[in-house]
């Protein structure tokens, strides 16, 4: 529930500055990208059919959360590490929502280890973004945020304001992923900017991670409560997320 509003809907947007090729060609990539995977799952299918059962084997795992648990922490140190390159590369790629994850972590790690590592691997993926979008500019961009998202903040771009991009990073249900990557287009300082999206995703992540650590020690009840306020706030955000937006817009011009 806490993360079925993982991003705020977009209705009203022009394309002036942004030729209609763009979309398409990231659509054709996509397709391209998603027929070579089906290509690989069915050469597995056919020559390896002792993988084909390993995978069919870790997707009966996930329905059982303590053999689950126990098969990931068995690798010790190395279990940690691979969640934070996980979250990391969800921020980057953002292919699911980050919420799942950190759910994720505080159900394996319980809430204080789920938090410190989804934190860390946030920083990590953040500063990706944060640096392909320096680095390459809008050619980076565009292919991981969507058109629509980018013209609505194209204000951002060429400004700096901490408290405007900080006000962004708290609010529920914001792309975040994406804001990584359109503040590195602008002034805005590395080390400034790993601050405040560090510091704006805690709440939401260590809701997530509480309820992923009550969801694992069966307190059903608690979640709910959890679920309930979660989905409470985000509704609000949702229902007034115009209105929301138009008053931090106006924030633009604050100088931090």
């Amino acid at each position: 529930m806490f993360f079925m509003l993982f991003r705020l809907e977009n209705r009203k947007f022009t394309f002036n500055s942004y030729p209609m090729t763009v979309s398409f060609l990231k659509r054709r990539n996509w397709l391209i990208f998603l027929l070579l995977l089906g290509v690989v799952i069915l050469l597995i299918y056919r020559f390896n059919s002792q993988l084909w059962v390993k995978a069919l084997e870790f997707y009966e795992l996930l329905h059982d959360q303590h053999h689950l648990k126990a098969i990931i922490t068995s690798y010790g140190a190395y279990s940690p590490v691979a969640y934070i390159l996980i979250q990391a590369l969800q921020v980057v790629v953002a292919p699911i929502p980050g919420g799942l994850i950190e759910f994720m972590g505080g159900y394996l790690f319980g809430v204080k280890a789920g938090v410190f590592y989804s934190i860390i691997g946030s920083i990590i993926g953040s500063w990706i973004a944060f640096i392909l979008a320096r680095l390459f500019e809008r050619v980076a961009v565009e292919k991981f945020v969507h058109i629509r998202t980018m013209k609505k903040f194209d204000y951002l771009i060429g400004h700096e304001g901490v408290i405007l991009s900080f006000l962004l990073f708290l609010i529920p249900g914001f792309p975040k992923d994406a804001l990584c990557y359109i503040l590195g287009l602008t002034p805005m300082h590395l080390g400034i900017f790993l601050v405040i999206s560090t510091i704006g995703r805690i709440p939401g992540t260590l809701m997530a991670c509480l309820q992923g650590g009550k969801a694992f020690d069966h307190q059903y009840i608690t979640l709910l409560i959890l679920f309930g306020i979660s989905a409470l706030i985000i509704m609000v955000f949702y229902i007034y997320h115009e209105e929301i937006h138009h008053l931090i817009k106006k924030l633009r011009k604050v100088k931090t």
